[in-house]
């Protein structure tokens, strides 16, 4: 079960973090709603993939192997990690 940003009584799996991400996603942007549309614009996927992944009926595997590396790495290398992906992609 979802209580603000844990969960209790059963893991995190890949929907609900997708699910997650996009709320934070939305509370940045002072609660502005972010369609799936939207959302698969800026994260590089179709419309109907990201619909997939919310709902769970699909799952992108290259995900799933980038959470189980990012797992094994302490908060701030994690951070720092994502924070050189964003500079890079501004970059281009």
């Amino acid at each position: 079960m979802y209580i603000g940003r844990t969960f209790t009584g059963a893991e995190m799996n890949l929907t609900d973090l997708i699910r997650t991400a996009h709320r934070l996603a939305e509370a940045q942007e002072q609660g502005r709603r972010i369609t799936q549309k939207e959302m698969a614009a800026r994260i590089g996927v179709s419309s109907r993939a990201y619909s997939e992944y919310q709902t769970g009926t699909n799952c992108p595997l290259g995900m799933k192997a980038l959470l189980r590396l990012l797992n094994g790495l302490s908060d701030r290398e994690i951070v720092r990690l994502v924070r050189e992906y964003r500079d890079d992609a501004a970059e281009k």
